[in-house]
């Protein structure tokens, strides 16, 4: 199956029916003033795949080379793998303990994971051969990676507390990255023509070869 057909597949056998499943449960609680401990539980296992799928099929678009197929790939194992963890979290009530907290912040890091790649594979294919493309598409997804990991160290270190230095450097990579996917949105919609071959003039069909004037034969007397 092409990018395309499992996209389509996911949209019409995935998202399509939680997305109804969700509003069903949520317009059942209004009528019905509450859904009962299950209700709940079914309503937020519901809102947890309606995310999950709508991340998965971001990240399911066709791929111009191996590492914006490596990122894709990275944003739905991701994406699969926080799914899981919240729906054993939902269906089944651990206790606070040491478990708990070490699925919590794995889920919070597989959550953030899968955003930025989400993200970086959305900016990826926006990539041309124009050089401001070439500049800034890559800084933005250098942002991306560099905002993940400094939000992901709050989830994997307990009680994280680097000082003010890092919660600013932090700032000042979240508005270059959101700068930058300004400037790629802008740039894609208003900006040079591509010029990665991908608008070729059409080759131009071989002429006939000209017309020879025939040679006359002498008359014979």
């Amino acid at each position: 199956m092409t990018s395309t057909q499992n996209r389509a597949f996911l949209f019409r056998i995935v998202i399509i029916p939680a997305l109804s499943i969700t509003a069903a449960l949520g317009i059942a609680g209004v009528i019905w003033s509450g859904l009962g401990e299950t209700g709940a539980k079914l309503l937020r296992s519901a809102i947890e795949v309606d995310v999950a799928s709508i991340l998965a099929l971001l990240c399911s678009g066709p791929a111009r080379s191996v590492s914006q197929r490596a990122v894709q790939l990275t944003g739905i194992v991701s994406t699969l793998a926080a799914l899981a963890i919240g729906i054993v979290a939902t269906w089944w009530n651990l206790a606070s303990g040491s478990l708990a907290d070490g699925l919590g912040r794995t889920a919070a890091v597989l959550v953030i994971l899968a955003i930025a790649a989400t993200h970086a594979s959305l900016m990826l294919p926006r990539r041309t051969y124009s050089r401001p493309m070439r500049i800034v598409v890559p800084g933005t997804v250098l942002c991306t990676a560099i905002a993940a990991e400094l939000i992901a160290n709050y989830a994997i270190f307990p009680n994280f507390s680097p000082g003010n230095g890092y919660d600013k450097a932090l700032q000042v990579v979240l508005i270059l990255d959101v700068l930058g996917t300004i400037l790629i949105l802008v740039l894609h919609r208003f900006g040079p023509a591509r010029t990665d071959g991908a608008a070729r003039k059409p080759e131009a069909r071989p002429s006939s070869p000209p017309h020879l004037p025939q040679a006359k034969l002498p008359a014979v007397p």
